[in-house]
């Protein structure tokens, strides 16, 4: 780390931000202070000013995160990445072996965002989703798979916090029975839309995890019921969960060797 004489008020600040990025579960006043080697005092301004200005958010235990202004940059950077078309390689790689469409999603705050897809020549037009909009948190395999990486008592906070329409006969509608799918998922480390969201349709998505083992992102799939049942899509999961730890390589590695996706 640089000494605190080099740094200009504007490196700080960044600084600051990069540490509650890469450590939300710790990043207090305190220990930014004591890991940036920042004053204290100046860490509390810092912390303000960005909480102010909505690129970070505080929490009830005193930590901090992303704000609603930073997961909006993040969002409208991704068109712009250099690495886009090498995604963009993954994703039909899998597209092709699944002979479906597949999906990627972020979370952003409580909800969960789709990014990017790779359409397959069976492309579902029932979904009829667009980059940027929201998925369903309890009715989409992404959606439930995010809720169930997250602390159960939130989790089920934000069940009970959105209004529960029943979309099809499979809709799960109460929270023990939402609770209970939840344990599954997690047991399992998958999870499924068993035509919870969208009548004749069903969905997978497995977890992409951050470095620091976090759930950073959902890559899924969906397919007709027409065309493959549950026990099809759960026997693609390992090539699913392949291209997951393909992506964690290829957005975290700092060496990336885009002629072995």
């Amino acid at each position: 780390m640089s000494s605190t004489s080099k740094r200009t008020p504007s490196k700080r600040i960044l600084e600051v931000l990069e540490a509650i990025l890469n450590e939300p579960n710790a990043a207090t006043a305190l220990y930014l202070s004591k890991s940036l080697n920042i004053p204290l005092a100046t860490v509390y301004r810092q912390l303000e000013s960005l909480n102010e200005e909505g690129f970070i958010t505080s929490n009830p235990t005193g930590t901090y995160g992303p704000g609603h202004r930073f997961r909006s940059l993040v969002l409208n950077s991704i068109s712009y990445e250099p690495d886009i078309s090498a995604r963009r390689i993954i994703l039909k790689k899998l597209a092709d072996e699944l002979d479906e469409t597949v999906s990627l999603s972020i979370p952003m705050g409580e909800d969960l965002v789709y990014y990017d897809r790779f359409e397959s020549y069976w492309p579902i037009q029932k979904a009829n989703i667009q980059l940027g909009d929201k998925l369903p948190l309890t009715s989409s395999a992404s959606g439930k798979l995010y809720l169930s990486s997250m602390d159960r008592k939130l989790a089920l906070e934000i069940f009970k916090s959105i209004k529960i329409d029943r979309k099809t006969k499979n809709t799960i509608t109460t929270q023990r029975q939402f609770s209970e799918e939840l344990d599954k998922i997690s047991h399992r480390g998958f999870a499924f839309d068993n035509e919870e969201w969208i009548e004749g349709m069903i969905g997978a998505s497995v977890p992409i995890y951050n470095k620091n083992g976090d759930l950073c992102s959902c890559l899924s799939t969906h397919s007709l019921t027409l065309r493959k049942s549950l026990s099809d899509l759960e026997s693609k999961i390992p090539a699913m969960q392949n291209t997951a730890e393909k992506f964690q390589k290829f957005f975290f590695s700092q060496n990336q060797d885009h002629e072995n996706l």
